[in-house]
């Protein structure tokens, strides 16, 4: 049975609201990265470990048929958010 427009546009919906629910999740991970680099006197940016989560991105959107081009830049994005919350804490 063929799902009808609405139906896919409420699934769609469901799942942004989980996306976001991930997000908020990882950003206070984020913080809490913040709060142990800031006591220990580290960088925020670490750009090897950057680097290492891009290409472990990359490799999985590959392997789930997403457009690795796509998903490194929402990772660069999400990424370069978490940097600028880093850097408030």
């Amino acid at each position: 049975m063929n799902k009808t427009l609405e139906e896919l546009r409420k699934e769609i919906d469901s799942l942004d609201h989980e996306l976001l629910d991930i997000l908020a999740k990882r950003m206070s991970a984020v913080k809490e990265v913040g709060d142990i680099k800031n006591s220990n006197g580290l960088p925020v940016l670490d750009e090897k470990r950057r680097q290492e989560v891009l290409e472990t991105i990359g490799e999985k959107a590959k392997s789930l048929h997403l457009s690795e081009g796509f998903i490194k830049k929402l990772f660069e994005a999400i990424h370069d958010h978490a940097v600028e919350i880093q850097k408030k804490v």
